[in-house]
């Protein structure tokens, strides 16, 4: 062996040793999976994995936290301090479906944690005939701990993700502020209420035995006072699947699900909220004051049109969808003019 050797050899570990730590550091600050409180270089937080990167923000200190929310992407737009009287953790996640967030709850409950109150999304798309695949972290499923920042944040896909974080463009159509908030993503389109809603006439809302996953919720936490609610949908949607005959179904799946609830409130009725394209920018996601008055209502009866489903039956909650699609009928023919 060369007399050189050990000191090349040294040399490649120590430069190994510095660039390990250099890359650490720095994703150590941008923080793409918020280990540590998320991004200190910048004003915004990434979503590139939120079922992650929401339990490991959870994790850092679940005593702070006495209410749990859960849903898809529209309630990731549900301000959890908006809830007035608890603190809320908004553990809700892209494409996020009743049976992932039965298994999240259940991972933070096998850890103690015990809320005062949970509040579920409900669309009536949990009720399709088919619905995409589940995703459950083997963490999650397994009851483990997620993985180590010391591991993650050690990989070139977290100095990508960082670097993105700092100088690229959100992955997804929302963005995080530094307090965790979340927001629509700058640049996003005007509502076009002739361009249908992604997805809208995917399938028939005719699997209403899906309701068991908010049994099971129950079953989770029994001391917390459960709330469901139906998040903002365009009127137009609405009026798509009126046409089309689905209604009833649409309907009927809502309602099953309310009995499962302590309180059930219906936001996605046609109202003054739903029928203002300046609310949303696609018809399904609402954006940040809309939210915000849905959150702050939530606890209080819903705003002055929401529907208060527990107090309905299903035929009266079907006749008043019909008659406020009538009230409508001028400002959604309007809509889809040309």
């Amino acid at each position: 062996m060369s007399k050189y050797a050990p000191a090349y050899l040294a040399t490649i570990f120590a430069t190994v040793v510095v660039c390990g730590l250099l890359a650490f550091g720095f994703n150590a600050a941008v923080d793409p999976m918020w280990y540590f409180g998320g991004n200190k270089l910048g004003t915004v937080n990434y979503a590139f994995n939120e079922r992650l990167s929401k339990t490991n923000r959870f994790l850092a200190d679940p005593e702070r936290y006495d209410c749990l929310i859960f849903g898809d992407s529209r309630v990731t737009l549900l301000p959890e301090d908006k809830i007035e009287g608890y603190r809320c953790f908004n553990f809700a996640f892209s494409a996020g479906k009743a049976e992932e967030a039965v298994a999240f709850a259940r991972y933070v409950g096998a850890r103690g944690f015990k809320p005062r109150l949970v509040i579920m999304g409900v669309p009536a798309a949990a009720f399709r005939e088919r619905i995409g695949g589940v995703n459950i972290p083997p963490f999650i499923k397994e009851g483990g701990a997620p993985k180590s920042p010391f591991l993650t944040y050690l990989s070139l896909d977290a100095v990508s993700m960082s670097k993105q974080t700092l100088f690229g463009v959100s992955p997804l159509d929302r963005v995080y502020d530094r307090n965790f908030n979340c927001n629509v993503a700058p640049g996003a389109p005007a509502y076009d209420p002739r361009v249908p809603l992604r997805d809208l006439m995917a399938g028939k809302f005719n699997a209403p035995q899906r309701v068991r996953f908010y049994d099971d919720m129950r079953k989770i936490f029994p001391d917390a006072e459960l709330v469901g609610y139906v998040p903002p949908i365009s009127a137009w949607a609405i009026k798509s699947y009126d046409d089309a005959g689905w209604l009833g179904d649409y309907v009927h799946v809502l309602h099953a699900a309310s009995e499962k609830f302590d309180r059930f409130l219906d936001y996605g009725v046609p109202s003054a909220l739903t029928i203002d394209t300046a609310n949303t920018y696609d018809g399904t996601h609402y954006s940040e004051p809309a939210n915000a008055a849905v959150a702050r209502s939530l606890l209080s009866g819903g705003l002055p049109d929401t529907l208060n489903v527990k107090a309905l039956s299903s035929r009266q909650m079907g006749d008043i969808y019909r008659q406020r699609l009538g009230s409508y009928n001028s400002e959604l023919r309007a809509g889809l003019a040309d």
